[in-house]
Parts: C-alpha cells; structure tokens; sequence
C-alpha cells in the first residue's frame, strides 16, 4: 500500500522551490549518472532539488553519485523493494511544488523541465504530465497506454501484440495512430517521465508500492484520473529515452512480473471478479501459444521456453489465489538490473 506523506518541508519553503526530480537506480551506474548530468546542467533557471534513491546497487553506484555530485541528495535504500518504493521514499522526502519521477535512462533536453513546471503552473487541473519520449535514432518510444481491460486479454489469445498495438478494433493499447503532435489528455503515461503536482499527491497518495515494478504508473494515473485530474501528453515537452532501445531477452522473472502485475492491477482498480476473469484469459492464451512453445526447448530455444513456463505456472496459481502484491525477494534475481533499466 502508498504510504503516508509526511516530508520536513513547511509550506513557505515548498512555495519557494519549483521540482523536485526523483531517480531510482540500481545497478544502473553509468546510465544513471549521464541522466544526473543532463538534469544538474539543465535546472539551473529553476528551483529545485534532485534526489537519487539506489535499490541496493552493487555497481558503487552511490558512491560515484556522492563524489561527482555532492550537491544532490543520494539515498540508499538499504534493500531493493521495487521501483514504487523506490520512488516513495524519494517522493516523502521531496520538497518542491511539483514532483518529477524519472528513469535513469533518460536525458532532459535544455529547457524541458523548465517548460513542464510553467506549463503545469497555468493548467491546474493536469494531475500528472507526460513528455514525448524520442529513442536515440530520433524515433519515437511508445509511452502513451490505455488501461488494461478484459478485452484487450481476450483479443492478445488469438492476435500477436504486433497487431494488437496498432489497430484499436482489436483492443489497441498503445493508442495507435495517436497524433502525437498535439496535447491531448490519455489515460496512463509511461513511468519514464511523470510530472505530478505536490498537491496532487498529498490527495491521492504516492505510488502503490504493492507493485514491484511493472504496473505502477497505470495505478497510479488511474487513482489521479479517478480523483478529477487530468492526464496529459504534451509533445513539447521532450526527453530521450536511451533504455528501450535495448529490449532484452524475456527472463522467467519478468514473464512472471508482468502477469502479476497486470492481475495486481485489474485487482485493486476493478475488483477480485474481474482479476479472476482476467487470470483464465491469460491463461488459455498462454495454454494455446504453449502448442508453439514448447518445440522451441527441444529445438535449444529454452529461454523462451523457461519464460512461457514461469508465466503459467503463476497464472495457474493466481487462479485459486490472487496476487496481493510485491515478490518474495528471492525471485528478485535474473536480468533484473536489465529490466529496470528498460522502464
């Protein structure tokens, strides 16, 4: 569950400081610190303050940060307990009128924060803001989400993702041939970049952190979205998203991860019905494409293979009880570092 806000900063002060910009690494050193670099140089025309919150690196990843950066606040979180978390205990200790949660795969581009904190400033009602992400070739990364629906589980069990995501007739997701040259209100943005007002947050609480690290953001502009807010794209406002370049190999920790975080989701927004519903979707879908799967282990695909199975086996189990968030810490392990790099 989002904890309680409580952080040290008398309402004076907060009006003096604009933003305050959370980063959550872990074992992301080189990415992190090219991210700190770009937002140090170009948040010098505003006030505010940055906090890097480490889950657990052993990379060296804090003490880099404390000796290239002594003025930003560094934090180590002790034990890694998900990217929520991670951002929680950044966010309880924030100060500024607005908060910015960001990846450590991101750059700021000059005048991009500066740009969202004035344009928050004259539009109250946006409860969180979201960036156009370019990937390095200049193309752009897909950061704009629907929420998760029974009906986008039904179609995915007898149509590829590829064409899931591109024809809303099917239960589009990813708001397929979205003009992304306009601003215009949608209902999750990616995690990468989320402008929140402090305000905002004192209502509806900080992220869920009953998510270990996929699935957060969607809960958490759904409950903005719920409370009367706005969330909104603006294309303007631009980052350079370096980790989804690199898409990784489906890891059996992630192919669990995701599952969970999905039933997770449709759980505490639609209710125990619904997520039940949602698990035996998944789950004939995974069964059909298992007649696929399962040749690729006798012809030495075993990676793919060792994913589908995780998955199944999660989906199997969920059926008789629901998933209530968080993983035991001994399935934290794998291309973990990799993943969260790729938020």
């Amino acid at each position: 569950m989002q904890e309680v806000i409580s952080p040290d900063a008398s309402e004076l002060d907060r009006q003096c400081l604009d933003l305050t910009i959370v980063i959550v690494s872990y074992n992301t050193r080189e990415i992190t610190i090219e991210a700190v670099e770009s937002v140090v140089k170009h948040s010098r025309n505003l006030a505010c303050e940055l906090i890097v919150v480490d889950n657990q690196s052993s990379d060296g990843t804090v003490a880099e940060l404390r000796q290239r950066f002594p003025d930003i606040k560094v934090i180590s979180a002790g034990s890694n307990d998900g990217y929520a978390r991670g951002n929680n205990i950044g966010i309880a200790q924030a100060h500024g009128r607005y908060v910015l949660v960001l990846n450590p795969d991101v750059l700021v581009p000059e005048d991009t924060l500066a740009s969202a904190v004035a344009y928050m400033d004259a539009h109250p009602e946006v409860g969180c803001l979201g960036a156009h992400a370019l990937l390095e070739d200049g193309s752009q990364d897909s950061t704009l989400f629907r929420y998760l629906g029974l009906h986008h589980i039904f179609w995915k069990i007898f149509l590829p993702s590829s064409i899931l995501q591109k024809i809303r007739l099917f239960g589009d997701i990813r708001y397929a041939g979205l003009d992304c040259g306009k601003e215009q209100d949608v209902d999750i943005v990616a995690g990468c970049f989320m402008m929140v007002p402090w305000r905002v947050i004192t209502e509806v609480g900080p992220m869920d952190d009953r998510f270990f690290m996929y699935s957060e953001e969607s809960e958490w502009c759904w409950r903005i979205k719920q409370a009367g807010y706005a969330i909104r794209f603006h294309p303007d406002i631009k980052i350079m998203h370096y980790g989804a370049v690199s898409t990784g190999q489906m890891s059996p920790w992630k192919a669990e991860e995701i599952a969970r975080s999905h039933v997770l989701f449709l759980r505490i927004t639609r209710g125990a019905a619904v997520a039940r519903a949602g698990v035996a979707l998944m789950l004939c879908g995974d069964l059909l494409r298992g007649f696929l799967v399962l040749p690729m282990a006798l012809a030495g695909n075993r990676a793919r293979f060792l994913a589908w199975r995780a998955r199944a086996v999660f989906l199997i189990q969920a059926l008789f009880r629901l998933p209530e968030g968080q993983v035991l810490p001994s399935l934290h392990t794998g291309s973990l570092a990799q993943d969260t790099s790729q938020k």
